[in-house]
């Protein structure tokens, strides 16, 4: 943690003689303040060292236990004087129980330890005074203790240190962090009564020891100033890893436009990620596996070890084979979506299989001429995974390259295909392209394989509760940044609202998404959704929101409200092709048109899926010529 900054130029701390016997400041010729006079009438012998505790009277703060290792060290006693600044007070009997009843302890021992004319305890300061006390401490030779139970942080010490006071502190919470930066007193354990007065002993008794912490506070102080606050939050914000990408916007895909990158802060990334091609067919990849077709387990494997391999690579400097290397990743390897004057992205929910492709194919036929010049393209956000979108979309007789971009997994994957004959393993089949750059934005706080076990006995405690196999994982549909379910009895599961309320007991970071119907339930990381991936493809390829138009249904995931509004445009596809969704959706109790204005103009409407429906609708928001 960054400490807290502070002002100390109002602070001057006064020289004392060391070798005199006498506390007495060193060329102090102004009138004592009034609080001194306030405090040394309760001492006998006033010129004594002062051991000052400034807190309230508060159990945590474990003032009792000071007095009684004051009272019970002789030497100590002999040797020092003990202020007691417990805030302010009239009558003890009008104080709260609690502080009435530390207060009333503390007189109590003093009363049974006769420590009458050692221990100062004044009713009243102001907390204007508040540097004086510490100035008049320091003129002592005194130290300021702070014994609490558990300090947080532990603000007078820093104040104290301020002044030239060495210190005596709980070394339990923020006073550890504070002692390893300046260095000026001893930590003890707050509840050891000898410790504490050692402590104490030892500081005031050693006057080389008590010059040596007092100096070191004064020379460090400095580092828990404000303009030394900015410093390092500064340097700690400079080495955190970017949230954003650069946009990516030429051929050449290293290259970088400055004026283009939507902030300075944003680092250059390198797109190596994309390099990853993922084989859709298991038993002709020989070492690496295909996208949700291996065994989970080494799919993560592979995913770690080449994000890994990508970072170390972005971070060096290019060799000449690297370079080699960029020069023949030809521009048809990179995706396209930067050259597209508009987006269409298919996020239809809420239909089967079977409309869902013959709506994507209306959509290709309605935007034929666009399509075939390259200014529109299109983008898929499903639920799905990617080993679930390849035969979904095969089976209808749709390339894998008419799309530009596959949000898949409820927006935990991102993934591109391959243009390139070269990546492919068959006639039939495309690899996919996985952006790990997506998961390097996403990955923030995930729980990964601990997550997993424990989602893992939550299922197996809702089976055992049902009496069946109600809820299991999809091993197939589970990636590194998925953890995917399979729901077979929607009512033996909760809604996702009950769902998300107890991921956030349990501390739980996650999203939490049913499919339409019910039957997939998949948890990813908190930064992750499919509105925040069309964000990611403006920052990364420089597509602007507003040239995006999103095709949903009536209805859809629990996410569909994000899909919703915005700065992109929105097509609403209504019908009786539509299904009910699931209850298990029950997120909200009220109407989504109470959140939604579906009478702004972003949003349209079209019964059906004809393709001259859906062409009017795609020409009404500048997708295609009129």
């Amino acid at each position: 943690p960054i400490p807290p900054g502070m002002e100390f130029s109002h602070i001057v701390p006064h020289d004392v003689d060391l070798d005199s016997e006498e506390a007495n400041e060193v060329g102090s010729d102004s009138p004592d303040p009034p609080v001194w006079a306030d405090i040394m009438r309760f001492f006998s012998n006033p010129r004594k060292p002062m051991i000052l505790a400034l807190a309230r009277p508060d159990p945590k703060k474990n003032i009792t236990t000071l007095v009684k290792a004051f009272g019970e060290h002789h030497e100590l006693r002999n040797l020092a004087n003990l202020t007691l600044i417990m805030g302010n007070r009239d009558v003890i009997d009008e104080m709260s129980s609690t502080n009435g009843a530390v207060l009333t302890s503390v007189l109590k021992l003093i009363d049974k330890y006769d420590l009458y004319g050692q221990v100062a305890y004044p009713k009243h300061h102001k907390q204007s005074e508040v540097p004086d006390i510490y100035r008049l401490a320091a003129r002592t030779k005194g130290v300021f203790i702070n014994c609490a139970y558990i300090e947080p942080f532990g603000l007078t010490l820093i104040e104290a240190a301020a002044y030239g006071l060495p210190m005596v502190a709980t070394q339990n919470g923020g006073p550890v962090d504070i002692h390893r930066v300046l260095d000026n007193g001893i930590l003890v354990d707050p509840h050891n009564q000898n410790d504490i007065a050692e402590a104490l002993y030892r500081l005031v008794s050693d006057k080389q020891l008590w010059a040596k912490c007092r100096q070191n506070g004064l020379d460090n102080i400095h580092r828990f100033s404000w303009p030394e606050h900015c410093k390092n939050y500064l340097s700690r914000v400079g080495t955190l890893k970017s949230r954003h990408p650069r946009w990516q916007k030429s051929d050449d895909a290293t290259e970088v436009s400055e004026t283009d990158s939507p902030g300075d802060s944003l680092r250059d990334i390198h797109d190596i990620s994309l390099n990853l091609k993922i084989s859709l067919d298991s038993e002709k990849s020989g070492n690496m596996s295909k996208y949700g077709r291996s065994s989970t387990s080494d799919r993560r494997n592979l995913e770690d070890a080449v994000q890994k391999f990508s970072e170390a690579v972005s971070a060096g400097t290019k060799d000449e084979s690297g370079e080699k290397a960029e020069a023949t990743t030809g521009s048809n390897k990179w995706p396209s979506l930067r050259r597209r004057k508009h987006i269409v992205v298919i996020a239809v929910d809420s239909v089967q299989d079977a409309d869902l492709v013959q709506i994507i194919k209306n959509i290709f036929q309605a935007s034929n001429k666009e399509k075939s010049s390259g200014a529109l393209g299109f983008v898929l956000s499903t639920s799905r995974a990617a080993s679930e979108i390849h035969p979904l979309l095969t089976s209808g007789g749709i390339e894998i390259t008419d799309f530009d971009a596959f949000i898949c997994s409820s927006g935990s994957d991102l993934c591109y295909p391959s243009s390139n004959s070269e990546d492919m393993l068959s006639p039939a089949e495309l690899p996919f392209m996985i952006d790990l750059d997506y998961h390097s934005q996403i990955q923030y706080r995930w729980g990964g394989e601990g997550l997993r076990k424990t989602l893992i006995r939550w299922a197996a405690e809702k089976n055992s509760e049902s009496g069946q196999e109600a809820v299991v994982e999809d091993d197939e549909c589970s990636s590194t940044y998925c953890i995917s379910f399979k729901v077979k009895n929607t009512e033996a599961v909760p809604p996702v609202k009950d769902l998300r309320k107890t991921m956030r007991i349990q501390a739980l970071r996650c999203h939490v998404l049913y499919s339409h119907d019910g039957s997939k339930l998949n948890f990813i990381p908190v930064l992750a959704s499919r509105s925040q991936a069309l964000r990611y493809l403006y920052i990364r390829w420089g597509v602007e929101l507003s040239n995006m138009t999103v095709v949903v249904g009536e209805s859809g995931d629990t996410d569909y409200e994000g899909l919703l509004g915005g700065v992109q445009k929105t097509i609403v596809l209504k019908g009786s092709f539509n299904s009910a969704p699931n209850q298990l959706h029950a997120a909200r109790s009220y109407s989504l048109e109470d959140v939604v204005s579906f009478d702004k103009p972003g949003i349209a409407s079209v019964d059906g899926y004809a393709p001259d429906n859906l062409k009017s609708a795609l020409q009404q928001f500048g997708a295609l010529e009129g």
